[in-house]
């Protein structure tokens, strides 16, 4: 994930990565979905349209190529 997108969104400088072989599936909320630090909300924010269109994108192509599958994390 791009370092000015984190920042923007609050994250540490740790590397990041946005998965596009996987599709979580999950009930809202569910047993993974904590509150975001210095927030009431599990939300951090919106990435860019762009790079919202990339990943998008990707997960599409991958789901084409069947490299791509749906991941149930509801426990």
């Amino acid at each position: 994930m791009p370092p000015r997108v984190k920042q923007h969104l609050g994250l540490d400088k740790e590397q990041s990565w946005i998965v596009t072989t996987e599709v979580n599936r999950f009930v809202w909320p569910g047993p993974d979905v904590r509150i975001a630090k210095g927030s009431q909300t599990p939300l951090y924010g919106a990435i860019p349209a762009k790079l919202f269109e990339q990943v998008k994108g990707q997960i599409a192509a991958n789901a084409r190529d069947r490299k791509a599958g749906i991941v149930t994390r509801t426990e």
